[in-house]
C-alpha cells in the first residue's frame, strides 16, 4: 500500500472516530438535558382561545379553575415528568364551546392549552321555548345571556321527536341555509326569520315586504333564492312589495306568487317570460313560470 493512501485512510477513521465522539455527546447531553427538564416544576398555566367572533363564547377563567382544583389534572408544582397531557387533552375539549385543543409544556415550563373555539351559524329556537347555538359541526352550543350575536335565527326546531338520522339531516340543512344568507349581504340584511315547519321544511320571513316565502326543503339553496331574486326586480317592482302573501320557491324553475282576496282564497297571479319576469293581473288558478 502506498504510504500516502494509508495516511489518507487514516485521517478519514480519525474523523470518522471523532465525529461519532461528537454525536455520543450531543445526545448524552440531550437525554441530560431530558432528564434534568423533567424534573423541572410546572409554573404556570396559560390557556389562548382562537375564534373569529368579536365575542368569547369558551370561558377561559372557568376551564383554568377546574385544572387548578381537580388534583389529578392539576400541573402547577409537579414535575413535568408527572404531567398526564393526554387526560388534560381530553378534559379541556369535553367543555361547551372547545372544537380542539392542543396542551404542551412550552421551555418556559409554562403549561399551554390552545383552544379552537367552535363557530356558531345560527341561533335557534326549539319549539319547547328552549334555545341553542348552532355550530358550524351541526352541534348544539349552549347560550350564554350575557351577550348574543347576529346571525341567522331559526325557530319551531323539534324537541326529542326526531330519530338521530333525522335530526341530523335537519341541522345539516339547516347550516346550509344559514352558511348561505350569512355570507351574502342582500339576503343577510332582507331574512329576519327562518321558521322549521312541518315535514321539516322551512319558510321564510323577510324584512321588506310582506310576503311570507315559503322555500321548502333545504336543498338547493342557491337556484331558489337567485330565481327570488329575479322576481324581487322584475316582478315586485313593478307591482309593489306589499302587493302579495306568499312566494313559493318549492317548485323547479318557478315562483309562485299568491294573494288573498276578500274573502281570504289564494289566487295565483305571476307568470314568467323568457326575458324575464311580467305580472299577469288575470288572476289564474294555475301557474306555468319558467326560469
Amino acid at each position: 500500500m502506498p504510504k500516502g493512501r494509508g495516511k489518507n485512510i487514516a485521517k478519514k477513521i480519525l474523523i470518522a472516530l471523532v465525529s461519532l465522539a461528537m454525536i455520543g455527546g450531543f445526545v448524552f447531553l440531550f437525554i441530560a438535558a431530558s432528564k434534568d427538564r423533567n424534573k423541572t416544576i410546572c409554573k404556570s398555566i396559560n390557556i389562548h382561545v382562537q375564534n373569529k367572533e368579536a365575542v368569547l363564547f369558551v370561558n377561559k377563567e372557568e376551564i383554568k379553575n377546574y385544572i387548578i382544583h381537580n388534583k389529578a389534572l392539576n400541573p402547577l408544582g409537579k414535575q413535568l415528568s408527572n404531567l398526564n397531557i393526554g387526560e388534560l387533552t381530553e378534559a379541556v375539549g369535553k367543555f361547551p364551546w372547545v372544537k380542539s385543543t392542543e396542551v404542551y409544556v412550552g421551555n418556559d415550563n409554562i403549561l399551554q392549552v390552545n383552544i379552537r373555539e367552535c363557530e356558531p351559524v345560527a341561533r335557534v329556537f326549539k319549539d319547547n321555548g328552549n334555545n341553542f347555538y348552532l355550530g358550524d359541526d351541526r352541534r348544539e352550543l349552549p347560550v350564554n345571556g350575557n351577550f348574543a350575536i347576529r346571525m341567522p335565527v331559526f325557530t319551531g326546531f323539534p324537541s326529542g321527536t326526531l330519530s338521530n338520522t333525522q335530526d341530523s339531516a335537519l341541522l345539516a340543512q339547516m347550516v346550509n341555509i344559514s352558511n348561505y344568507i350569512s355570507k351574502d349581504p342582500f339576503w343577510n340584511a332582507q331574512i329576519t326569520q327562518i321558521n322549521i315547519i312541518a315535514g321539516n321544511q322551512f319558510e321564510l320571513i323577510p324584512i321588506v315586504g310582506n310576503a311570507l316565502i315559503e322555500f321548502g326543503t333545504g336543498d338547493h339553496i342557491e337556484d331558489k333564492l337567485n330565481k327570488l331574486l329575479i322576481f324581487y326586480r322584475k316582478g315586485l317592482n313593478n307591482v309593489g312589495w306589499g302587493y302579495y302573501d306568499t312566494l313559493d320557491l318549492r317548485y323547479q324553475g318557478q315562483v309562485i306568487a299568491t294573494l288573498k282576496s276578500a274573502k281570504g282564497s289564494p289566487v295565483v297571479d305571476s307568470i314568467m317570460t323568457e326575458d324575464g319576469y311580467k305580472i299577469d293581473t288575470s288572476k289564474n288558478d294555475s301557474i306555468t313560470t319558467h326560469d
